[in-house]
């Protein structure tokens, strides 16, 4: 994989926008359609908020959340937890066909915090008291997506965070369609147990590339960005351009915007005694812009 140096801290924090942007690093005019800037968390209930804190539209055919709160197909080792979810009894990857009942109370568990306008998702150790409920997943994380609330066909779509450091840490934030297809899926930013290397990539059946490395200063905030069009889908860190792609064709229809901390499979791995938990994914904000005409 390539690697680009990109600014140092101090550079990165004097080019910070404390407000929303203009125009996009290229020169094009931006309108604002879409902000959160953590002074509160807004997750979705009852259809209000802005964050769902499961995947897709949060249904399930099987009247199964974990199928909502993990993916099995990549091997992961987290579930995401949120303070509505009720625990099931049976464990995951239980073969011998054991029926898993809902619990009839939430368990309570949190893994965002808000603080000094900043949102925390916190990737930990699943409590013992709730083993059995968790279905045996032995770490418990958090997503966000705006599925219920904003999408978007093109556009400029930034998140400004702190990545956590640890083997088996996969902090991202991705784009997925509207219409809950896959692939297409936009990698704004994906970093792997070392916050010091970055990747951005997209996935399509309609063209195929690698994703790309690209090194920031570890333990700062940086800017994760994506320039998203007709013609190309560009890449930014900290307002620099690091990689640009002709869009393939699969990929023009509205998509909406993910963060998270995930972690097993083949590429990342799991947590090891050297993991320092819990591990955090410190977001300053998240936006997303239309291209003015």
């Amino acid at each position: 994989m390539a690697a680009a140096v990109l600014a140092t801290a101090a550079c990165q924090q004097a080019a910070a926008q404390s407000g929303p942007l203009k125009q996009a690093p290229d020169g094009r005019r931006l309108e604002l359609a879409f902000q959160d800037e953590f002074d509160n968390f807004r997750p979705w209930r009852n259809g209000q908020g802005v964050w769902r804190t499961t995947f897709r539209d949060g249904r399930d055919d099987k009247d199964d959340d974990f199928n909502l709160r993990t993916l099995k197909w990549n091997k992961e080792v987290q579930l995401y937890v949120d303070p509505d979810m009720r625990g099931h009894s049976g464990r995951h990857g239980d073969d011998e066909g054991h029926e898993r009942r809902r619990g009839d109370r939430p368990l309570g568990l949190n893994p965002f915090r808000v603080q000094g306008g900043q949102l925390e998702i916190t990737f930990d150790r699943a409590p013992k008291a709730h083993a059995d409920a968790l279905g045996g997943f032995e770490y418990v994380s958090g997503l966000i997506t705006t599925e219920p609330s904003f999408s978007q066909t093109y556009g400029y779509f930034e998140m400004r965070a702190k990545l956590p450091r640890g083997k088996g840490v996969w902090p991202a934030f991705w784009l997925l369609p509207k219409d809950l297809s896959w692939p297409p899926e936009i990698d704004v930013m994906e970093s792997v147990g070392d916050p010091s290397k970055v990747y951005a990539t997209y996935h399509s059946n309609a063209a195929k590339i690698q994703g790309q490395e690209f090194q920031v200063s570890p333990g700062d905030f940086h800017t994760y960005a994506v320039a998203w069009d007709r013609e190309h889908v560009t890449w930014f860190i900290d307002g620099r351009q690091v990689r640009q792609e002709k869009t393939p064709g699969d990929m023009h229809r509205p998509m909406y915007m993910l963060a998270n901390i995930a972690s097993g499979g083949d590429w990342a791995g799991a947590p090891d005694a050297s993991t320092p938990l819990p591990a955090r994914l410190t977001i300053d904000y998240i936006r997303a812009y239309r291209f003015a005409r």
